[in-house]
């Protein structure tokens, strides 16, 4: 008998894997007496036909997704937290409206040199079925350096909800 090829085995690994995903998924497809059957032959004497199956696997449907809407009022909130942490300069309030991973990454109160001085949420929009939206706001800045007013910036950040139904601001994504 021939060595495998790399080639034949990679083949055979992949209809391999794809009736274990499939078995998996509500048990191993049938074959019946209609399914189409390929058979194939080689050109070596040495080797038997082969007879092969052509299954397809359809994955089951996604289940009807009756997710909540995020709701402006815990979004609203989470952001006060968070910015008015900011504002501050509260680092308990701060780590308490952001997400639990990006916690440790907490290492101050500026945003590109410049402390917020006051801020004001702009309004936005929930679209239906998402976990996570985008927020933004009208930072008044004050320089961290010197101590002057710097201006006003629109900043927007991430307000997620996770599995535990708690929001929290997951991500800073830079100013206008």
């Amino acid at each position: 008998m021939r060595p495998l090829t790399p080639r034949v085995r990679a083949g055979a690994l992949l209809i391999g894997l794809g009736t274990m995903l499939s078995a998996c998924r509500g048990g191993l497809p049938a074959l019946s007496a209609d399914s189409p059957l390929t058979t194939s032959t080689t050109t070596s004497d040495s080797a038997p036909p082969v007879q092969t199956h052509t299954l397809t696997v359809t994955p089951p449907a996604p289940a009807s997704t009756s997710a909540r809407s995020l709701e402006p009022a815990a979004i609203d909130r989470v952001f006060q937290v968070y910015m008015n942490g900011l504002a501050n300069h509260d680092m308990t309030a701060l780590r308490s409206g952001t997400c639990p991973r990006l916690r440790e990454t907490l290492l101050g109160f500026e945003l590109h040199g410049h402390y917020v001085e006051r801020w004001q949420m702009l309004p936005y929009s929930v679209p239906p079925g998402y976990e996570v939206v985008t927020v933004q706001a009208t930072v008044t800045q004050r320089n961290a350096r010197t101590g002057k007013l710097a201006g006003d910036v629109v900043y927007s950040w991430y307000v997620e909800r996770n599995e535990d139904t708690n929001y929290y601001v997951c991500g800073w994504l830079d100013y206008k």
